[in-house]
């Protein structure tokens, strides 16, 4: 919580110009959470606050201001989005009396989740304020197209607030949540929703846990119906703790097992902040937000597709810090093993969260007696992927050159645009594969 508001919960809304925070921020006061457009503060105190309406003038000349005393935005902002000197000049001036007026909102209101949309979040030092950090992103032909529509502004004005702006992606490495809205309205409802869900854990009190109440038990409606119990082996459970080894270092090389801990019903272990268990229903927006904010990634699955899926195949998520960062679909089948879905962002998860969710996989299949892993990773892997599946013996291969079995789940098994890495569980020489 937050240390100047230890009962409440501040997010801090950024983003570069006409990347949808507005419509973010519409939607979480659609939540009940108090929404602070610092823009519009700004806009407040240019038509109403003398003091600051004085010092405009003093740097910028009489012409920033409006007969009334007010400050004329459109002159005012032809004059600074020219140059970067006066745009600082004016944020010096102005931001200070936005954040003496916008902690004044937050102390007064009685509402314990709070927004505050800011396109200058960090560079004015607010995000210090904050909880979380959430970043709206798209592409910047998009936001053109999107200030020509919707705002009415010529092309030549347009171009010029793009191009005045920084880089999106010093706001994105600033952000514990993105939200992509290159899409339609609903796509960007459904990031808020996740993004949504997964702040709610970290905030405890009677409006979290009313709304985790609500989720809890519309997802227990689906449980008992598409979890098996851990005592099926073709859920990828076995009985004993794993010993997982993610060696040190890189976490590829060889070396003693890591301490395992007393396991819970999907738990397998849980050590130095890495967990690796089977997907619940409870875990679904975690998945659901690691495969949409992956980039590059082709799937696309709904909430209630993947909770009726939990049962028919077996879901892995690797935890580091609480944080899901390596999901894993598996299956086995005539004692093939196949892995078709395997995300690992951020990449370098892959010497942690990656390693441990590659390993209860193949204990799982050694379990089975399966005789090969047939893994399908997406085309284009990252490095650290392919050296993961490299130092846990894994070969690219053609369909074409394995037993017949093999060839048929793979056909049975493989998406599409996937590459396929094999493991040989069992002397290739007994398989007469060699």
């Amino acid at each position: 919580m937050s240390k100047r508001w230890p009962n409440k919960y501040i997010v801090g809304l950024t983003g570069n110009i006409a990347t949808g925070k507005s419509v973010v921020l519409e939607l979480a006061g659609k939540q009940g959470a108090l929404t602070i457009d610092a823009d519009q503060i700004v806009h407040e105190l240019l038509g109403n606050d003398s003091d600051l309406q004085d010092a405009i003038e003093s740097s910028f000349g009489p012409d920033a201001r409006n007969p009334d005393g007010s400050i004329n935005r459109a002159r005012l902002g032809a004059l600074v989005f020219k140059s970067g000197e006066k745009l600082a000049i004016l944020e010096r001036i102005v931001h200070p009396a936005v954040r003496k007026k916008l902690l004044s909102m937050i102390d007064e209101s009685d509402k314990r989740i709070v927004f505050i949309e800011a396109i200058k979040l960090l560079e004015s030092g607010l995000s210090e304020e904050c909880d979380q950090i959430w970043v709206t992103r798209c592409p910047p032909e998009i936001r053109f197209d999107r200030l020509i529509e919707y705002r009415g502004m010529r092309k030549e004005t347009a171009a010029q607030r793009v191009a005045a702006q920084p880089s999106q992606d010093a706001k994105i490495v600033a952000a514990d949540v993105v939200i992509d809205t290159a899409g339609s309205l609903d796509e960007t409802a459904e990031f808020f929703r996740l993004a949504w869900q997964r702040m709610l854990r970290r905030v405890p009190g009677p409006i979290a846990v009313w709304q985790q109440k609500q989720l809890a038990a519309a997802e227990k409606a689906y449980s008992n119906s598409v979890l098996r119990s851990r005592s099926h082996p073709e859920d990828g459970g076995i009985e004993g703790a794993p010993r997982v080894d993610l060696g040190s270092g890189s976490g590829l090389s060889s070396g003693e097992p890591l301490v395992t801990v007393e396991q819970s019903e999907n738990v397998f272990f849980q050590t130095e902040g890495v967990t690796i268990q089977r997907a619940t229903p409870s875990d679904v927006p975690d998945i659901l937000w690691l495969i949409r904010r992956t980039a590059s990634s082709a799937v696309r699955t709904k909430r209630r597709e993947l909770l009726m899926t939990l049962g028919e195949r077996g879901y892995l998520i690797g935890r580091k810090e609480g944080e899901i960062s390596t999901l894993a679909g598996w299956s086995s089948e005539n004692l093939v093993a196949t892995v078709d879905l395997i995300i690992i962002n951020p990449p370098e998860s892959a010497f942690h969260t990656g390693a441990g969710v590659l390993q209860e996989i193949e204990d799982s299949a050694n379990s089975l007696v399966c005789e090969v892993i047939l893994a399908f990773p997406p085309s284009g892997p990252s490095l650290e992927m392919r050296q993961l599946f490299a130092a846990r013996g894994y070969v690219e291969i053609q369909k074409g050159v394995l037993p017949k079995t093999w060839q048929t789940a793979i056909e049975d098994n493989q998406p599409y645009d996937t590459l396929i890495w094999m493991k040989i569980l069992r002397d290739i020489r007994q398989l007469g594969v060699v």
